[in-house]
């Protein structure tokens, strides 16, 4: 936890990502319901890279704390962060070839800067509140149910221009496929 904090006081530090170089690892990132873990497997698919979902780092605590409809606080997430940097830094640094692609809420630019590797390029899945809570109910028995979606929209800090992120508007009619053509196409990737 103090290596995270000592990184977070770096705050100057010029973003890193797109741009940069190759890049080597995506973060399909949005609130819940938007469609990360789908998303995240197709690229990952496409791509030939390792695929991370977020979602299976969170402590019993946090899905437990999530179950009950209470969002996570900063204090839930730092260590949930420093693991999934861990994972990321054990997939994609030190120039290792194959890539990764995570699934991860990344809910604030703070947090996206833990995860902001050489190389990492964020894609924001975008979409509005109706078609999120359709979502969300059609998928019961997940942890992450209709009743954290407020807490997670106050909690979105959407990327801004510097942060380099692609942005995908997502409409009910968009599948795993097109999306997965469109990020892509989007970032020149094969």
């Amino acid at each position: 936890m103090e290596n995270l904090r000592k990184f977070l006081k770096k705050s100057d530090r010029e973003p890193k990502g797109a741009g940069t170089g190759r890049i080597q690892a995506l973060i399909v990132m949005g609130v819940s319901g938007s469609g990360k873990t789908s998303v995240g497997r197709e690229l990952a698919a496409a791509l030939g890279w390792a695929f991370l979902d977020a979602d299976d780092v969170h402590s019993a605590e946090a899905k437990a704390k999530m179950a009950r409809g209470e969002g996570l606080s900063d204090a839930d997430r730092w260590p949930w962060l420093e693991r999934l940097r861990a994972e990321l830094e054990a997939k994609v640094g030190s120039g290792r070839t194959t890539g990764a692609v995570l699934a991860c809420s990344a809910l604030k630019r703070r947090y996206r800067d833990v995860l902001r590797l050489e190389g990492v390029y964020f894609v924001y899945l975008r979409l509005p509140c109706a078609l999120l809570e359709t979502r969300l109910r059609a998928r019961p028995g997940h942890y992450a149910g209709p009743s954290l979606l407020s807490s997670q929209l106050a909690a979105l800090e959407e990327p801004s221009p510097d942060e380099g992120a692609l942005t995908l508007e997502v409409g009910p009619d968009d599948s795993v496929q097109s999306l997965t053509r469109r990020t892509l196409e989007a970032l020149g990737l094969p």
